[in-house]
This record gives C-alpha cells, structure tokens and sequence, in this order.
C-alpha cells in the first residue's frame, strides 16, 4: 500500500516494508540482533540533533529562571500590596479616634 501523499520513493517505501515486515517476524525471539527499520542517521544530522537538545536544554533552563523571577516579583509585589493596605488600614484606624 503505497501512499502518493508520503514524500518517499516507491522504492524506499517498498525496501522500509519489507524491512518492517523481517522486523515482525524477529521482534519476538531475544536470540536474533534486532533488526533496524529505517536507516541510520547521518553524522550531520546527528550533530543537529545534538544541537537541537543543547538549545532546548538552555532555553528550558532560561525559561525556568524567568519563571522563579516572575515567581518573585509577585510574592514582592503581593507583599509590598499587602503592608500599603495594612498601613491604609492603621491611618483610617488613627483618623477615626
């Protein structure tokens, strides 16, 4: 079953077929190598996917420390909000007397 929608060749489909297919019939007993599907990739694309996780990895690191930044920011403003209403509170307390 070729699909025209798929961007592979008819002859890579067929050869990832009829390595699915060995791959069914093997997957069961632990005595045979497994057998790989696709083709390995390439060193270059290796290093991109090496450079892909580095940068993720920095960018979850930066999005982290924002966060606890922003974390902070609020539990200072909640705080700073929270002593203006309680001195509010004491000058109404002082102008009532």
């Amino acid at each position: 079953m070729f699909d025209t929608y798929v961007d592979l060749s008819a002859e890579q489909y067929e050869r990832i077929s009829k390595q699915y297919e060995v791959f069914k019939e093997t997957c069961d007993d632990v005595t045979k190598k497994p057998v790989t599907v696709y083709s390995p990739l390439s060193q270059k694309h290796l290093d991109e996917l090496y450079l892909i996780r580095e940068v993720s990895k920095t960018l979850q690191k930066k999005k982290e420390e924002d966060m606890k930044k922003q974390a902070a920011q609020a539990a200072a403003d909640q705080e700073k909000k929270s002593e203006e209403a309680k001195a509010e509170e004491e000058q109404k307390e002082e102008e009532s007397k």
